[in-house]
């Protein structure tokens, strides 16, 4: 499937201001974010709130998701549904292939233009296949599926096809194979692959939680820094 995004990578510096969180795939499941934000006390004005991606499809406010792109304080990295949605403007089959994967939301709306237009141009300005953010002098990876193990070919903006594939659309959880550390980085994040709980392997973190348990996961960044929260605990 050919696909060139119009953003591979988004760098964002440390907040300062406030805290940074991390969320798995919404798809279409806007209460529950909600529900988990306020039960983290989420700071709408100060905290960031990044997204694994698949914010769209399989629960009912699939356009609620959508619209949170808008938000000043969400950030999230494109997905497989995202990408089919977007790929549907080349050819319906991607469309057809969408619904047939929780997309029937978009069934009512696939003779106005002005709103699949309006909701392309969100996808496509604001949702990268990557992000990296700082925090405290550490650097976390965020990316929907997988990633090349070298993160600062993600960050080059110089990724293949095959590449991209690898970022939407691979399940290593699946493989039995050797893991290894993402160098370039010191933690990346990834959704896609649904997990009963947090999964690590290495420096890697699968957080899609809500296909097996109905329940959102909501992180604060600090959680993928154990190290950082022991000093912390020492000074005091």
């Amino acid at each position: 499937m050919k696909f060139s995004p119009r953003k591979q990578h988004i760098y964002h510096q440390a907040n300062i201001q406030g805290q940074d969180y991390i969320v798995g795939d919404l798809h279409g499941e806007v209460d529950a974010l909600k529900f988990e934000l306020e039960r983290v006390g989420f700071n709408y004005e100060t905290d960031r709130l990044f997204c694994t991606g698949d914010i769209i499809d399989k629960g009912d406010t699939s356009i609620d998701c959508l619209n949170l792109l808008t938000e000043k304080w969400f950030y999230a990295v494109l997905g497989n549904h995202e990408q089919l949605f977007l790929k549907g403007f080349e050819s319906s089959k991607y469309w057809q292939m969408m619904q047939k994967q929780g997309g029937e939301w978009i069934t009512p709306y696939l003779d106005r233009l002005d709103l699949l237009m309006r909701w392309k141009t969100l996808i496509d300005v604001t949702m990268p296949l990557a992000r990296t953010i700082e925090f405290a002098g550490k650097t976390i990876g965020i990316s929907h599926a997988n990633t090349p193990l070298d993160w600062q070919h993600v960050q080059s903006g110089e990724l293949s096809e095959h590449d991209i594939w690898q970022l939407l659309w691979h399940r290593p959880l699946d493989e039995r194979k050797p893991w290894y550390s993402v160098s370039g980085v010191d933690a990346v994040v990834h959704g896609h692959d649904p997990v009963p709980w947090i999964t690590q392997m290495r420096n890697r973190y699968w957080i899609e939680t809500f296909t097996h348990n109905k329940k959102l996961t909501v992180v604060r960044i600090d959680f993928f820094f154990p190290e950082l929260q022991l000093a912390a605990a020492g000074m005091h």
